[in-house]
């Protein structure tokens, strides 16, 4: 079984000052056992994603049923798109979901649009800076709220 990295680290490992607090792989398999469509676990900062491998229409579809838009994002990874044999026209019945990803991971509705504007899984280099840029500030935008809670945490 091969584990293909998922996740922020999928598209920002190698940049400088990039950092993560887990690594996410997906795993996609033919047979599953103990679980029916996908099972996720998650254990000292490694979260691991088993699929199981259908088409992409299936697959895409599955991910809209269940509704959670943070699934939406392993179809963004070329890696992946490329093991299950997705186009970009594939993953374009997920915009609804991307449309409602959360501010932590709005950098992948970046990547999904770009996606869509170049019809391949490829970013230029200004879409992978525009990407990393809306990463970086949900993140910076909850350092004061943890500075915060640390504070009142320590005075309390």
């Amino acid at each position: 079984m091969k584990q293909i990295l998922v996740g922020s680290r999928a598209f920002f490992s190698g940049i400088e000052g990039f950092k993560s607090k887990d690594t996410n792989f997906l795993v996609l398999v033919d047979n599953p056992a103990g679980f029916r469509w996908r099972r996720e676990q998650s254990l000292r900062g490694i979260c691991m994603f088993h699929y199981k491998q259908e088409t992409p229409a299936q697959m895409v579809q599955r991910t809209i049923d269940n509704g959670d838009p943070l699934l939406a994002g392993k179809f963004l990874v070329p890696e992946v798109a490329q093991a299950i044999g997705a186009t970009v026209d594939d993953i374009l019945p997920l915009e609804p979901l991307i449309a409602r990803l959360d501010d932590r991971h709005r950098y992948e509705a970046v990547i999904f649009n770009a996606y869509k504007r170049n019809g391949t899984f490829t970013l230029t280099a200004q879409q992978l800076q525009d990407a990393y840029a809306s990463y970086c500030s949900a993140r910076k935008a909850e350092e004061p709220q943890r500075e915060r809670i640390t504070e009142s945490a320590a005075n309390g």
